[in-house]
Formats: C-alpha cells, structure tokens, sequence
C-alpha cells in the first residue's frame, strides 16, 4: 500500500494531463450532465414527463450549437482536445466516472473515487467491466507518468472481492518494467484495507511513435 504523501509531492493527473476548463462551458455542461446521469440512476420518479420535455429541448439546443468534431488523428495522441473526450478521465465527456488521479515521487499512480448506482453490476457492486475499464486507464497513466505511451496488448484482472458501489475506492498502478517496445505495469483496487482486485497488463509503443512519425496508422 502507498502511504498519501504530503500535499506538495504529488503531481496531479489533471497536470500533466492538461485539460484546462473549455471557454464554451462545455465540460461544466459535461460536469452537470453527470449529476443528471447519477439522479436518473439511482432513484424512482412518480412523472417525469416535464423533465423529459426539457431533456429533449435541451438536446436539440446542443446539437443546434454543436460543430462537427471529427475523430482524433494519430498524431493527437496527448492533447487536451484528444483527452477532454477520454470515456474514463475526460473532462467533456458526461460517461466518464469521477477519477481524479496523482503520481508519487516513485511513479505510483493513485486515484480515490467512489462510484454510483450508475456503475452497478450485480446488486451494490461496481459492474466488473467498469474496473476492468478503469484500471486499462490507470495503467495507461502509469506508462504516462514514466514517459512511455503504449497500447494495451494484453490484460489480466483478477477479481478477489465484490466492489461495493458508495464506497471510498483506491486504485493503484506502477509501471513495473520496459523491454524495448514492450511494458508492464501492475495494480491494485482496495475498499478500505479490503483488496477488491489486481491487474497485470502488458503495452506495446508503436513502431511510428519510436520513430517521431505519428501520422503513420498503427502497426504491430
């Protein structure tokens, strides 16, 4: 277990990262689209027939404003616009669970979330795809905070007991090794001193990345 180190020895995911608040409101818009998300979730309604008329206008307002956003190039991999849309850490984008993470001086990621009714599996559990989810995303910090960038090859979690939903969650994740293009990183998920689950994972840099030329479509 990492102990919490004192305020001013951990970098802020959101740092290096980089995702300044967008001066359209966009993810503040993101931001309250979550709550609406968690509300809708996890509890009952006798009519919501008036909300369901503003949801709908809303919606079209938005699409009405939108501009188009074509998909991200290769060689965006690590701009804001790029992570804002990220379904596990992006600011923009409304599905995205609430994980906020540091790195410590010894390159150990750690991310304290609790997660809703929206991520339940079985009954007061975190659905087990949502961890899986979240610790491909932990990992992928882990090789950031090292300064290698990989795609995931290979990843396996073991799942030793229930993640409860309303609970303080602490995920974990190191970059244990690199072996020229390849990494692996391990980690943990707790529920107080209670081990929930642990990954192993294993990434591989692309050639073209190696290279300096990210216009190159990814290849083996």
């Amino acid at each position: 277990m990492t102990e919490q180190p004192d305020s001013g020895e951990a970098l802020s995911a959101q740092t290096f990262l980089d995702q300044p608040d967008h001066a359209s409101g966009a993810t503040e818009l993101a931001r309250q689209l979550r709550r609406i998300r968690g509300l809708v979730s996890g509890a009952d309604f006798e009519d919501l027939s008036a909300e369901i008329e503003l949801a709908r206008e809303l919606a079209d307002r938005i699409e009405s404003a939108a501009t188009s956003h074509p998909p991200a190039e290769y060689d965006s991999w690590g701009v804001p616009e790029h992570i804002a849309s990220n379904p596990v850490i992006g600011s923009r984008n409304p599905a995205a669970p609430p994980l906020e993470a540091v790195v410590f001086p010894d390159g150990t990621v750690r991310a304290d979330l609790t997660l809703g009714v929206e991520f339940q599996g079985p009954p007061g559990c975190v659905h087990g795809g949502v961890v899986a989810m979240l610790f491909d995303e932990m990992l992928g910090l882990a090789n950031a905070a090292a300064e290698h960038i990989g795609m995931t090859v290979d990843l396996q979690v073991t799942y030793v007991a229930p993640t409860p939903l309303d609970t303080p969650l602490r995920f974990e994740a190191r970059q244990d090794r690199v072996d020229g293009r390849k990494l692996w990183c391990t980690g943990t998920l707790h529920a107080g001193d209670t081990l929930c689950a642990s990954v192993t994972g294993m990434f591989v840099t692309p050639r073209w990345m190696l290279d300096g030329d990210q216009s190159k479509p990814i290849e083996g």
